[in-house]
């Protein structure tokens, strides 16, 4: 049965990857996203509950950690919006290296998502008159995350050797 669970995520991703492409205009109204996932959300969520105190106990923990999550996106986003870069850089590969670089450093000390809102816009402002930009994105969207990985993984590794990992 918990194999069946799995089920509505998959659902979710294909229509996150499908439904722009299939019909592009109802997929733009954000009340047929929600609806999407209440039609995919609500089944699991039903079943869960239907578990008993366990059930109910993942559903809150889970909606607990969405709140937490969702003022970490909304605080960071308040943050990041007040910090203004100011100045013309020229969009070089130099320039978009040292983006790079400085988000895979920041990524290691203040988390994939502070390292991302806080340098997105500025290497979007400096790279807006090339014609060609979304290779540079993806490029820092890996460069964060691959690097804040390791690092994560560096910090478990140093708590296991010294014992003060917690299972």
């Amino acid at each position: 049965m918990a194999l069946l669970l799995i089920v509505p995520f998959m659902l979710i991703l294909l229509a996150i990857a499908l439904l722009p492409l299939v019909v592009p205009h109802w997929w733009e109204r954000n009340a047929n996203k929600a609806l999407v996932a209440l039609i995919l959300g609500v089944p699991v969520a039903g079943y869960l509950l239907l578990q008993g105190e366990s059930g109910w106990h993942r559903v809150e923990h889970t909606l607990l950690e969405y709140a937490e999550f969702m003022l970490l996106l909304g605080s960071l986003y308040t943050i990041s919006g007040g910090i203004a870069l100011r100045g013309d850089l020229q969009a070089t590969p130099v320039v978009n290296g040292c983006f790079l670089g400085l988000g895979a450093v920041l990524a290691s000390i203040m988390g994939t998502t502070g390292a991302s809102m806080l340098l997105i816009r500025p290497l979007l402002q400096t790279n807006a008159e090339r014609r060609y930009v979304a290779h540079t994105v993806v490029f820092f969207i890996f460069l964060v995350e691959i690097s804040s990985c390791r690092f994560n993984l560096r910090c478990v590794i140093f708590m296991q050797s010294h014992g003060e990992f917690i299972h």
